[in-house]
């Protein structure tokens, strides 16, 4: 890096005078150091809540010797790493800005998604007062910005085409089902569910249209990220997210979530966390968690079934690899097998004999696809008599016998 740290006040300053764009550099520990901005964004309440937020977007531990763009609540931002000898230094951060003036419908969407939280005279005086740049101009500011700190042309479409290849970075969550499956093969459970209260509504609610705008305008408003771990950004925020998806989970799991499906999740979005080396990645994963959960609760209310069916399916859920029986079933439910099984029929529609076997099929394919177990051990293990009963139960729900069924997975894997 060509630029003395000395004069990264002055070069922000110049940058904020030229372009009336709000300017920051943050440290490498996630502190802002200097700021320019107007007084009125400045003196907003909504604004000095977000500024903290924004440095979450620019941590890596890897960070790119290129500007990185990104977009919140229809605000832009793009930040260049300061790298001097392979030490990272910090970023110089600028934003928010807008391509356009915000609508009237836009603010409307907005103070849909925090359900009216919002005071709707400050959040317009607060898009007024952020400044109007084109895309174009906006991209030429970036290579501007990178040029005074490192003396270096950029070409913009490779800014252009980098960006494009973080955006599409996205994390790769292989193998759920699978972790899911152990979990229930091998008797892997967990406490029960505390009667802790948590205010996650949507997510309660399986309201997967809610929660896409919470996650497109989360940077507005009064939910401040906060740290766990002030010597180290990183650590913090996998704390918060973590805390955050045990919140999620609970939230799930009074939505209608089978606990040992939303535990499994839990704990798998937790250890994908745990791997992750960006706070841009973490915020990515969380979402996704987020979404995985809630798309699971609206899934289950449209399935809406009594307590009592709804109890045997989670246990028919949790146990496929066991022996289930009407008999216990009907225990468990404190009901005649006779009159369970009519329930379970008038509801569902089908036998609890065939939900049981069409789940366990379910599972089989699962275990097909993403283990290397031969097919006899996967229907012995799934209770199933013998191989040939196996076969005969799976080509029945599926047209298919086990074995055609693995090499269309083998030959669709392979044209891809």
């Amino acid at each position: 890096m060509e630029i003395a740290i000395q004069d990264l006040q002055y070069i922000c300053e110049l940058i904020y005078k030229a372009h009336k764009i709000p300017v920051y550099y943050v440290n490498q520990f996630g502190e802002i150091v200097y700021e320019f901005s107007s007084r009125d964004l400045g003196n907003h309440p909504y604004y000095s809540q977000f500024k903290e937020q924004i440095s979450v977007y620019t941590y890596e531990d890897n960070p790119k010797d290129f500007p990185i763009f990104f977009s919140n609540s229809n605000l832009n931002f793009f930040f260049v790493n300061l790298i001097k000898t392979n030490l990272f230094l910090g970023t110089i951060i600028l934003g928010p800005t807008l391509e356009s003036e915000i609508s009237v419908e836009m603010i409307s969407k907005i103070m849909d998604a925090f359900n009216g939280n919002l005071n709707k005279r400050k959040l317009i005086e607060y898009y007024h007062s952020i400044p109007i740049i084109g895309s174009q101009q906006f991209l030429s500011i970036s290579l501007l910005v990178y040029y005074l700190i490192y003396h270096k042309k950029l070409d913009k479409t490779m800014v252009i085409q980098n960006n494009e290849a973080l955006s599409l970075d996205m994390i790769e969550i292989e193998n759920l089902d699978l972790e899911l499956s152990k979990g229930r093969s091998n008797f892997i459970f967990h406490s029960n569910l505390s009667y802790e209260r948590v205010l996650l509504e949507y997510v309660k609610n399986g309201r997967i249209d809610k929660l896409k705008d919470i996650f497109d305008y989360s940077i507005v408003g009064e939910a401040e990220l906060g740290l766990l771990s002030k010597r180290n950004r990183l650590r913090s925020e996998k704390n918060l997210m973590i805390t955050g998806i045990a919140l999620v989970c609970r939230a799930a799991i009074e939505g209608g979530l089978y606990d040992e499906t939303a535990f499994t999740l839990s704990d798998f979005y937790i250890q994908q966390l745990e791997e992750l080396e960006s706070l841009n990645a973490i915020l990515k994963l969380t979402e996704e968690a987020i979404m995985d959960f809630t798309k699971r609760v609206h899934q289950l209310n449209e399935e809406k079934y009594s307590p009592t069916i709804t109890a045997c399916q989670h246990y028919i859920y949790d146990h496929l690899y066991d022996d289930i029986t009407l008999d216990h079933l009907a225990k468990m439910s404190r009901l005649s097998p006779n009159y369970l099984s009519s329930v379970f029929k008038k509801e569902v529609g089908i036998p609890i004999s065939e939900y049981i076997q069409r789940q366990r099929i379910e599972e089989s394919k699962k275990l097909l696809q993403l283990t290397n177990y031969s097919i006899s051990d996967i229907g012995t293990s799934l209770n199933f008599n013998d191989q040939s009963y196996f076969i005969k139960i799976f080509k029945k729900y599926t047209g298919l016998t086990p074995k055609q069924f693995k090499s269309n997975l083998f030959s669709e894997h392979k044209s891809t």
